[in-house]
């Protein structure tokens, strides 16, 4: 690990564990502040050009100056309040998703947003705009973004203070290391990740899409059929080959599922899921950095999927890391909406991705069964 990452882990745990540094605040940079000024011209007259094209939710938000904002924050934390208040003076339409977003990635920092009196650098918000932890929209529009439970997909969340279920809050014993890479995560994501699912949702449309869903979960077929086999669930196997068979050449490589439409349906099974049918407990919930969240069994069988999976050896590295690169934009993309919503409204980010994963393994686990 070199000096550089080792730097950027201790700021991000110092974020998350000292927000008194906000007082601290000294004079802005003139370069940085150029930079902020810029950023934020530039967000407006990206704005403009797109005009009815970008919805609601993205229209108050200036992703080049939050881009900008969040790089500084990492690079100078000991500036923190008075890179926000820069950010604030050159765009205050932009305030308050400005806030949502600093405060969901350093909660650290979060308390100095919330009340001015705490944060003397930074100037009261204007009274339309809402506080840190609600939504940048109207309140009349909450009815709209916030559907009950049993309205939500189900892949969505339960939040915590809607009674999700979080079988993992006392499997965490490592929460503050978690919470390091969790936040890490969550700058390479605001940073990388969701830049290109947005542009990869803006560019395609969504049978395309769709297509391209399809054909990355069959070429996950082989990795499903060797774990069904693992598992001694022999009948599922064979609908596994079936279906990669009939998919690979009728359906195009998978971009149709023509042998949905013969009966044989889809089903998902990792190496985890097999531990699993062995009678392997979870062990601690984990944040794993790039990875994300998960558990000690989950980790071993990552690993060893990556082994079984024939796409690890039969490609050299720059087309594996293509591939996998590929599908892992495609299935941010289907998560967009999704993540917005918890960021949106989850008290915690942290609790409520914990309580997430949970959620989604159990489901998973017990559509293997």
């Amino acid at each position: 690990m070199t000096a550089r990452v080792v730097a950027a882990l201790f700021a991000l745990a110092l974020l998350c564990t000292a927000p008194a540094l906000g007082a601290l605040a000294q004079a802005l940079p003139h370069d940085l502040a150029q930079r902020i000024g810029a950023a934020a011209e530039q967000g407006r007259r990206h704005e403009a050009a797109l005009g009815d094209i970008i919805d609601e939710r993205r229209r108050t938000a200036n992703r080049q100056l939050e881009t900008v904002v969040i790089g500084a924050i990492n690079e100078r934390p000991d500036l923190f309040q008075s890179i926000m208040r820069e950010a604030h003076h050159q765009a205050p339409e932009s305030r308050a998703s400005l806030n949502l977003t600093v405060a969901s990635l350093f909660p650290g920092f979060a308390g100095t947003l919330r009340s001015p009196s705490r944060a003397p650098g930074l100037d009261q918000a204007p009274s339309q705009a809402p506080p840190v932890g609600e939504t940048a929209r109207p309140r009349a529009s909450l009815v709209e973004i916030s559907p009950s439970p049993d309205q939500r997909p189900r892949d969505w969340p339960l939040l915590p203070k809607e009674g999700g279920a979080d079988g993992y809050a006392d499997k965490d014993p490592l929460e503050g290391l978690n919470k390091i890479f969790f936040y890490t995560n969550g700058v390479l994501d605001f940073l990388i990740f969701e830049p290109l699912a947005d542009g990869y949702r803006f560019i395609a449309p969504l049978g395309a899409r769709k297509a391209l869903r399809r054909a990355f979960k069959n070429l996950s077929s082989p990795l499903v059929f060797a774990n069904d086999l693992l598992q001694f669930r022999f009948q599922r196997a064979a609908t596994t080959f079936s279906r990669f068979a009939i998919n690979s050449t009728a359906g195009v490589l998978g971009l149709f599922d023509v042998a949905a439409d013969l009966g044989l349906d889809a089903h998902d099974s990792d190496f985890g899921q097999t531990l699993y049918a062995y009678g392997v407990g979870d062990g601690i919930y984990l944040v794993l950095p790039l990875f994300g969240p998960t558990t000690a069994r989950d980790a071993v069988g990552l690993g060893v999927d990556s082994l079984l999976d024939p796409r690890t050896w039969l490609l050299g590295s720059l087309e594996r890391y293509a591939l996998f690169a590929g599908e892992g934009i495609a299935r941010r993309e289907e998560l967009i909406d999704a993540i917005d919503f918890l960021i949106e409204h989850a008290d915690n980010p942290y609790d409520a991705v914990r309580a997430w994963t949970y959620q989604q393994r159990s489901a998973e686990l017990s559509a293997g069964q």
